[in-house]
């Protein structure tokens, strides 16, 4: 079985974007806030490839919200500091900061892995499963 042509760099980004399957971009990835669809509801691709295919989907939502949260500590330098608040306070409230932040990119980072993975190497869609029932 060959695989499909690699699709246009934009259009798998718009797919990500909108968190939708990268091979036919109407189904979408996501039943209810985290979970992920085995297959594509429009087109049957596959949305786990092998055991373990999203770990790189959370080192990206890791990362991103490392970054993040230092550029937001930079930024927030220069402001008069509340002295009112303790030390053990102020880690409490950046701990929660990004715990937050790291649950608000989730879907963005699995969404934004399985696009790139699929722009650089496209599979097809599983044909549908046919059901049929015994008549005796």
């Amino acid at each position: 079985m060959d695989s499909p042509p690699r699709p246009p760099f934009r259009q798998t980004l718009a797919c990500a974007l909108r968190w939708r399957c990268p091979h036919c971009g109407r189904g979408t990835m996501f039943r209810g806030w985290l979970r992920i669809r085995e297959h594509c509801p429009e087109c049957g691709l596959a949305f786990f490839r092998e055991s373990g295919y999203y770990v790189g989907g959370m080192m990206m939502n890791y990362g991103v919200t490392v970054v993040l949260l230092i550029a937001f500590y930079l930024l927030l330098l220069p402001l008069p500091d509340v002295t009112r608040i303790s030390g053990e306070t102020k880690i409490a409230l950046w701990l929660v900061f990004a715990m937050l932040l790291s649950l608000a990119l989730m879907r963005h980072s699995y969404s934004f892995w399985l696009a790139f993975d699929y722009w650089l190497e496209p599979w097809q869609p599983e044909p549908p499963a046919r059901s049929f029932t015994l008549q005796l």
